[in-house]
């Protein structure tokens, strides 16, 4: 940002860049807060993986209680961390009625792109605009700047529907069993690929380990997508 890199200047991390999401993009590196990543309590920058002060889907979106009326909703740790470098955002249009399952947002990551599912029913009241032009927000800052949807909820069934979602203690345990999947089916599409070479001598090259890079980025995305749903 102090650069000129992004054209919207935000930081919700008081320009700790060593531990942000952002920045570990922007320069091709993992980031080191979230290398080896596992559900608990903290995150980078001193946010919680799974805050307390609101409900999640078991498909990783999260949900906030506005008032008795209305709930934000966008992407959770998990995904942030998973993908980490989306380039473009489409949002749905304001006054849009959603019913929970349905796409409500598509984020755009190199190679590919994710359908983002509503985790409850109701109106697009407002969506965030600030992501649209700077859609890394959604992954960088997940809980915060990057919100995606606001939506109005009928009285009568925001209680239920609430009450469906899981809380916090109950999203970073089933996210570890999410996790372990995940690295249990990226391990085995690795180990699957067909040779195409025989032995080979060392070229000076460097050795692949993001599973990203050695599956390619669609087939990764897909493993993505399918946390998503």
């Amino acid at each position: 940002m102090r650069a000129g890199v992004l054209s919207y200047r935000l930081c919700d991390r008081n320009l700790d860049c060593e531990h942000c999401l952002l920045d570990a993009a922007l320069l091709g590196r993992a980031p080191g807060a979230l290398a080896s990543w596992t559900p608990g309590d903290w995150g980078p920058s001193g946010y919680r993986l799974f805050p307390h002060d609101r409900r999640f889907s078991a498909g990783h979106t999260w949900v906030l209680p506005l008032d008795k009326a209305s709930a934000r909703f966008g992407v959770d740790a998990l995904i942030a961390w998973l993908v980490s470098d989306v380039t473009e955002v489409k949002l749905p249009t304001v006054n849009t009625w959603l019913e929970r399952g349905q796409a409500a947002v598509t984020l755009f990551a190199k190679g590919g792109k994710l359908t983002v599912p509503a985790p409850v029913s109701g109106q697009v009241r407002a969506c965030n605009e600030i992501a649209l032009g700077c859609p890394e927000l959604v992954t960088a800052a997940p809980y915060e700047a990057g919100w995606l949807v606001d939506m109005a909820l009928a009285p009568d069934q925001r209680h239920e529907q609430m009450g469906q979602l899981l809380c916090g203690q109950d999203m970073e345990t089933l996210s570890r069993g999410h996790l372990h999947h995940f690295h249990q089916r990226t391990d085995a599409l690795t180990a699957a690929r067909p040779a195409r070479v025989g032995a080979t001598m060392a070229d000076g090259g460097q050795t692949l380990s993001d599973p990203r890079a050695i599956l390619g980025s669609p087939r990764y995305l897909r493993l993505v997508q399918e946390l998503l749903t």
